[in-house]
């Protein structure tokens, strides 16, 4: 007996061989749609990542660096920098802060173009009666933080009160000088992003999530500007 005949207008999916083509297959479909999705999404998410807005405008000001050269918003302008406080006589919580925000500048070293200046360090002393640019120059030298691209900055105190406290937001004790305790101001270990314009980006803490988010904003504003 002969098999019977298909109906006359029917269709089959199948190739002659019995075989579902490859292009009709749900795992080849899955795997293109998946390969596409891993080349375009992170081209997507670098386009939508954005600098954190600005918190605070710092104004103008002027200060001394350790070289007993002029700092301030004028000479900072179109640079991105991050800022820190310390004061040279901290024999606790200020040289392995300090050295944390050294390791920046080695996460953002390849971040070269004729048209930008690189991102660049400012530490900024809590205590301005001792810490003359002689001795902010003999700390940098200590440590090895003496680049170019790292300044320590002292000056008049009420100015770097203004700045600091109520421009910036930074906790900043008094001096505490107890017979029988080492001297010591309190402050804050927090770091601060400020961009192009001089506007505050940001804080964060020291440690390795706090100081790798920190290095993210960072190039992400120098790539990018103040004002994308």
């Amino acid at each position: 007996m002969s098999d019977s005949a298909p109906a006359s207008g029917s269709t089959t999916s199948t190739t002659p061989e019995g075989k579902t083509p490859i292009w009709k297959n749900p795992f080849v479909i899955a795997f293109v749609v998946g390969a596409i999705a891993l080349t375009i999404l992170p081209v997507l998410q670098s386009f939508a990542m954005r600098a954190p807005p600005p918190l605070a405008s710092l104004g103008e000001w002027s200060l001394v660096d350790q070289n007993g050269a002029v700092i301030s918003n004028e000479t900072l302008k179109g640079e991105v920098w991050i800022a820190s406080v310390f004061f040279s006589r901290c024999a606790t919580v200020c040289p392995p802060q300090q050295e944390s925000l050294s390791k920046v500048l080695t996460h953002v070293e390849d971040l070269q173009s004729p048209d930008k200046k690189p991102i660049r360090l400012v530490s900024f002393t809590v205590d301005a009666e001792y810490d003359t640019p002689a001795v902010l120059k003999r700390y940098a030298s200590r440590f090895g933080w003496d680049g170019p691209r790292w300044s320590f900055v002292g000056g008049d105190e009420a100015k770097l009160k203004e700045l600091l406290v109520k421009r910036m937001f930074l906790e900043v004790g008094e001096p505490s000088e107890r017979p029988g305790e080492l001297f010591d101001i309190a402050h804050t270990s927090r770091f601060v992003l400020v961009d192009q314009n001089g506007d505050v980006r940001g804080y964060w803490t020291t440690d390795d999530l706090g100081r790798g988010n920190l290095i993210n904003a960072a190039r992400l504003l120098w790539k990018r500007g103040p004002n994308p």
